[in-house]
């Protein structure tokens, strides 16, 4: 959720995206996602049920609701967004606006942008970047090269092509987070990135816009975990596992090296594989695989080719 800083109205959205304004005029304090909207929030619907937002951006009417009608929800979204949060600059090395820590050291090249919170006895490695909105913990462990707080990777189809989705949201890191080289973690969309407490990433992870790591999750490098995933407390990820989109992995469970996730892991269990299956499964499907060429041999009708 994002604050607006003089508010705004349902009128005056209708006007700025050119909607038809049905249902009563409602102020506007905060742009958030349908899911987590309230009374005095705006979201856009583009499918599903309404929740409970005060205005919505909807392609059609909905009885006893505020709604700005418009052809395309989050396009008009997109402009809003433009419009009402516009990207800080960065102003030198530590923007004016950031809270860094008398006991937190930086390293040359670190750039901390506006909004930004450095905690205590946190640690950031040459060349790291803060990009605006960007909260780490204390006693956190951040190596060179890594940026956190990049836009997240989303873009909307339109008849003019891919429409950038603006990320207005941010990231928290929580306390004693540790992050290898070259690692990057993407802020939200409306709301926040997260990592819990205890978090270890090693080199080259990446972490996609509105994840949610819980706490001492373990991420080996070369992992790249894709947006709005949630991955629980006390997960193990191996080396260059790919987890699509919108994931759920349950507390304690381990990922093999070069695994692919998707849909949800259960709490406590090993999976491996691509597509990822349970360990035992999956090693009944690697020994298989290994018998193949002479299960076909036996098989073929044709045996005149070999």
């Amino acid at each position: 959720m994002r604050r607006l800083i003089a508010g705004a109205t349902a009128a005056q959205v209708a006007e700025r995206v050119g909607g038809q304004l049905v249902g009563p005029d409602r102020a506007i304090a905060a742009v958030a996602t349908i899911e987590a909207a309230g009374s005095d929030d705006l979201a856009y619907l583009e499918r599903g049920t309404p929740g409970d937002a005060g205005v919505l951006l909807a392609k059609q009417s909905i009885p006893d609701r505020t709604v700005v009608v418009v052809p395309d929800p989050l396009a008009a979204l997109c402009g809003l967004l433009e419009d009402w949060f516009p990207e800080p600059d960065f102003a030198g090395a530590v923007h004016p606006t950031a809270t860094v820590h008398p006991t937190a050291v930086l390293d040359p090249g670190v750039v901390v942008g506006a909004f930004c919170v450095v905690g205590e006895a946190t640690h950031l490695y040459p060349n790291v970047v803060l990009y605006p909105r960007t909260r780490i913990g204390r006693g956190c462990r951040i190596h060179a090269g890594s940026v956190i707080g990049a836009d997240g990777f989303r873009y909307h189809a339109t008849a003019r092509g891919p429409l950038r989705v603006p990320q207005v949201g941010g990231v928290v890191l929580g306390d004693h987070v540790d992050l290898g080289a070259s690692c990057t973690i993407d802020r939200g969309f409306i709301g926040d990135t997260t990592l819990g407490d205890g978090c270890k990433l090693d080199n080259l992870v990446h972490v996609g816009h509105n994840c949610t790591l819980g706490r001492f999750v373990i991420v080996a490098a070369q992992t790249g975990i894709s947006g709005s995933v949630r991955i629980g407390n006390g997960v193990l990820l191996g080396g260059q596992v790919g987890v699509a989109d919108h994931t759920t992995i349950g507390d304690g469970a381990r990922i093999g090296a070069q695994s692919g996730l998707h849909g949800t892991i259960p709490a406590g269990e090993t999976w491996l594989g691509t597509p990822a299956l349970p360990i035992a499964t999956m090693r009944r499907v690697y020994a298989l695989t290994r018998d193949l060429p002479a299960m076909w041999r036996a098989w073929r009708p044709d045996k005149t080719n070999s």
